[in-house]
Formats: structure tokens, C-alpha cells, sequence
């Protein structure tokens, strides 16, 4: 498609890649949605029953899979189709995954099969991220922006594998990690009628130009925190 890349496969973002992937896959073509939601086109003929006999029953009509030479004109265009997304897959994948769908014999078949593998890696993942998130602290030495960073990036990593956690949830974690010289600013923010509200941004720059503030008197009076 011009002007777009097929998007990369990502097992650390796999919720995002699949995002992009399907508006990649509608732009390119409609009609590859249907493909992924109903399957491959198969032609196929019917061919006629066998009459009943003295050792054997009538079989009625029965439809098989057409060889290539007798396809029509329509169905080689909806067999090149779906060979055409299944194309469009593998450019999508790692060489790993790549070659856990070598076997598949349609696009429908890859598409399945991906999600099948990634529903258990994003569950092991999910349950690893989940044990970090519960046990996250501040690390002695770490200041506030390093704390700030870390915790970040982990509700970042959490929202990508479908896990969100309340705003309330997140903002009260948070500020139960902070250090001791900034527990009475701690306790003034958790007192104001908006905190619930507030997002992780705010919350962190306004502790942050506290403790800056501190040291500022720290400089100039001498005072400790």
C-alpha cells in the first residue's frame, strides 16, 4: 500500500501491533476483513451421487475441493486474495513467529494462530507486570523524576497488555512511595478536594517544585528538609 509500512510484529506491544495491523490490513484492502472473519475462499464442485447397490447405499451429492485448472475467473481473484494477506503477514513477523506459522494454509489460519500463541505469552507477561506493579517502591538513592519514570513506564507497560488501573488507584500508589522529606507536602496534596482527579503528571510535577523549593531554602538558609 503506498505511503505505509506494514507495521513490525511486537510481542512486548501486541495489543498496539494488532491495532495497527488491522487498519493496515482494512486500508490495504477491504475486503482481507472478511477474509480474516469468515475464512478463505475454497471453490468447490459438486459432483454426483452413486447409486444404491446389492453391497453398498446410495451416497447423494457431495461438493470437493476444485482443482486450480478449473477455477473461474472470480475464484482465482479470491484465491490470490487471500494469498496476497497471507503475504502481508509474514512481512508483519519475526522470524520466530514466522516459523510457527509455516504450516498454515490460509491467512484466516496465520491470523488465529497468532492470537492462540500471544493470549498465553500476554497472560505470563501480564501476571509478571501485575507482581511488579504490587510490589513497586521507591529504590534507596532514587529521586523523584527516577521514581516518576519507573512507575510510569510500568502502568504504560500494563495498559498495553489491557490492564488499567483506577486514576484514584494509581495516584494513592504512588504517593505512598515517595521519601520522608516530602511527607507533609504528600499529605497536603491528598488532602485537596481535586485528588482524585489529578492526573500522575500533575501530582509529580507538584511534588517536585516542592522538594525543588526545599532545597532552594536548604541553599539559602541552611535549614534541612
Amino acid at each position: 500500500m503506498s505511503g505505509f509500512e506494514v507495521p513490525l510484529f511486537s510481542r512486548d506491544a501486541y495489543n498496539m501491533w494488532k491495532k495497527k495491523m488491522l487498519l493496515f490490513i482494512k486500508l490495504s484492502n477491504p475486503a482481507y476483513m472478511k477474509i480474516l472473519e469468515s475464512g478463505s475462499c475454497v471453490p468447490k464442485k459438486t459432483i454426483p451421487g452413486i447409486a444404491a447397490t446389492s453391497t453398498s447405499s446410495a451416497v447423494s451429492e457431495v461438493e470437493v475441493p476444485k482443482d486450480p485448472f478449473e477455477y473461474t475467473d472470480k475464484e482465482k481473484e479470491a484465491v490470490l486474495l487471500d494469498a496476497n494477506l497471507q503475504l502481508i503477514i509474514f512481512d508483519s513477523m519475526d522470524d520466530d513467529m514466522s516459523h510457527q506459522l509455516m504450516n498454515c494454509e490460509s491467512a484466516k489460519h496465520m491470523w488465529d494462530t497468532i492470537e492462540l500463541i500471544m493470549v498465553g505469552t500476554q497472560e505470563y507477561q501480564l501476571d509478571i507486570l501485575t507482581s511488579r506493579y504490587e510490589a513497586f517502591k521507591s529504590l534507596p538513592g532514587e529521586s523523584i523524576t527516577q521514581v516518576f519514570e519507573r512507575y510510569y513506564g510500568l502502568l504504560n507497560q500494563l495498559s498495553a497488555q489491557g490492564k488499567k488501573y483506577p486514576l484514584r488507584e494509581t495516584n494513592r500508589k504512588f504517593m505512598l512511595t515517595m521519601p520522608r522529606h516530602l511527607e507533609h507536602q504528600v499529605s497536603a496534596i491528598r488532602e485537596r478536594p481535586d485528588f482524585k482527579t489529578m492526573s500522575l503528571a500533575e501530582l509529580y510535577w507538584k511534588l517536585k517544585i516542592y522538594e525543588m523549593e526545599q532545597e532552594q531554602r536548604k541553599i539559602i538558609y541552611g535549614t534541612k528538609f
